[in-house]
This record gives C-alpha cells, sequence and structure tokens, in this order.
C-alpha cells in the first residue's frame, strides 16, 4: 500500500511540474513573438555580439592612402 501511495506523489509531483513547464513555455513563445514584432517594426535586424566582433575581426585590413612626405 505504500508503494502505492508513494507513485501517486510522484505521479502528481511530476504533473506539477508539466504545468509548471508548459506555463513557462507559454510565456517564452509570447516573448519570442513581442521581439519578432519589434524587429519587423523598426525595420532592421539587430546584431548580436559575437556577431559583431566576428564581423569586426572577418574584414580585411583598410589599405591606408600613404600622403606625399613635404621636403
Amino acid at each position: 500500500m505504500a508503494k502505492v501511495l508513494k507513485f501517486k506523489e510522484v505521479n502528481s509531483d511530476v504533473e506539477s511540474r508539466l504545468k509548471e513547464f508548459e506555463k513557462l513555455r507559454i510565456k517564452f513563445k509570447a516573448e519570442v513573438k513581442k521581439t519578432e514584432v519589434k524587429k519587423a517594426a523598426t525595420g532592421k535586424e539587430n546584431k548580436g555580439l559575437l556577431k559583431s566582433i566576428s564581423d569586426f575581426f572577418a574584414d580585411s585590413p583598410k589599405t591606408i592612402v600613404a600622403t606625399p612626405a613635404k621636403k
């Protein structure tokens, strides 16, 4: 009998965790939709920090134009 009670406790704990997870999933989906709407409204896609850094180092070095030296 004790094993059956233990199983019911575990089962109800799992069910409550699933409900919490579902709430978090819905909240996250809504947040993602909000950010997509903001991106569409601004018209440009934001760059992330890592993307900016990788673009910075991926660019070829700019050639420096030497100015004629005055004598």
